[in-house]
């Protein structure tokens, strides 16, 4: 038997090769555990945004707001603990949820609203007054609609007929001597923004200065902007759960971007060219000039109290007043139980004026623009050629048809609620 002789080297080369083995076994087996775990906590992560999403989606099922969080304790596989509160911001339902699972935190946040399929979708829902609706010009109504046991004629003003093929594009029915209601909680709330205490906390108030940024995520606490005389938004930025108050006048100039934040005095002007996204909530009067775009889910809310005398001359109109060429994505409100003036709309929307969503007025309006979506109304008047035409629509359109189904703000009772936006 021959032995070959093996040089030292060799021998330490073999070592070497073993440890360059045996760590890269090492690292493989540390790669494949932390692979794992990173898939179990993925999982749980997923599991847990799924199950705060899915419970914010149940609490929809007949919403409601309640005042106090509630706690759910889930004993199954893993043990859950969920949070849950409901309340409004501006005309919207906001819910939030927060899901505890090992140790695991997630939150949910969601504006929510009413939601109506588009076969069952009103276009216009005139209140009974036992007087007939009266179309003249290009006026347009398509769509379900209810009207008055008079119905719907054509009309003439100042020698302009009515030059529909139609009176009404779609099926009409009988309305009632009352609008379908909002709930009573969302009016409560609405009143109660006008009178809401001022908070003590220096730290949650936002001194304003030009040019800068102002952000606040709706899972912290609130911040407000507060004057007690006119308040004017000028070259600044706000976003998200920020209340921005006047005890007298609000302004809100193009210069200023505002996106999510509720304003709220007497009277807000949203000046020329504004585009933002955001819900103006007054009491006396809200303008909004000519080409602004208010988009998506936008609100103009004016809840105001009932006018038992006519208004004498000069006393500033109680309305919403829209000029021409602006566009509004969400909902328009007019809030009035009872009102002796009776020769002034109290919703105005001008020429070329487009909203897209829900137009809700308990007094009346004058249409010169166009809705696509519905409309819910006591009454219409235009005020053309030096006179007053009660229940008239003059050259103003409305349709159901015009508005996408998935589209979300309808704040009527007994409706299903769904998602209008995602908070952060």
């Amino acid at each position: 038997m021959k032995f070959h002789k093996v040089k030292a080297g060799a021998l330490q080369f073999a070592i070497m090769i073993s440890a360059i083995i045996a760590v890269l076994l090492s690292v493989f087996i540390v790669l494949v555990h932390s692979h794992s775990l990173f898939e179990k906590k993925s999982e749980l992560l997923i599991e847990t945004i799924e199950h705060a999403e899915n419970i914010l989606l149940k609490e929809l099922d007949n919403f409601s707001v309640k005042q106090d969080t509630t706690v759910h304790i889930f004993e199954e596989d893993i043990a859950k603990t969920t949070k849950i509160h409901k309340s409004y911001w501006g005309i919207f339902g906001k819910v939030f949820t927060q899901v505890e699972t090992k140790g695991k935190s997630y939150e949910k946040l969601a504006l929510v609203s009413g939601w109506q399929p588009n076969v069952d979708r009103t276009a216009l829902y005139l209140k009974e007054t036992n007087r007939p609706l009266i179309v003249v010009g290009n006026t347009k109504i398509q769509g379900k609609t209810y009207l008055p046991s008079r119905g719907v004629r054509a009309g003439t003003i100042s020698g302009n007929s009515y030059y529909g093929s139609e009176l009404v594009y779609g099926r009409i029915s009988k309305s009632n001597e009352t609008l379908p209601k909002l709930p009573l909680q969302l009016t409560n709330y609405l009143s109660f923004l006008q009178e809401i205490p001022l908070l003590s906390n220096d730290e949650e108030f936002i001194n304003l200065k030009q040019g800068k940024i102002y952000t606040n995520s709706f899972s912290k606490s609130l911040k407000t902007v507060f004057s007690r005389g006119e308040l004017d938004l000028f070259g600044v930025k706000l976003i998200g759960n920020i209340i921005v108050r006047s005890d007298t006048k609000i302004k809100v100039a193009a210069s200023s971007s505002l996106k999510d934040v509720l304003l709220i005095a007497p009277e807000i002007h949203i000046e020329s060219n504004v585009k933002g996204t955001f819900q103006a909530i007054a009491s006396k009067q809200i303008i909004v000039g000519k080409d602004c775009e208010l988009s998506y889910p936008s609100a103009l809310v004016l809840m105001t109290e009932n006018d038992l005398e006519v208004p004498s001359t000069g006393e500033k109109k109680k309305h919403i007043y829209i000029d021409n060429n602006t566009s509004i994505k969400g909902i328009v409100c007019y809030l009035q139980n009872e009102t002796k003036n009776r020769f002034e709309p109290q919703v105005l929307m001008k020429e070329n004026t487009v909203l897209e969503g829900f137009l809700y007025c308990e007094q009346q309006m004058e249409l010169l623009g166009n809705v696509f979506g519905s409309i819910y109304t006591s009454g219409f008047i235009t005020k053309q050629f030096g006179s007053v035409y009660q229940n008239h629509i003059y050259n103003g359109g409305v349709s159901s048809l015009e508005l996408i189904d998935e589209y979300v703000g309808f704040p009527l009772e007994n409706l299903e609620f769904k998602v209008v936006k995602w908070l952060y």
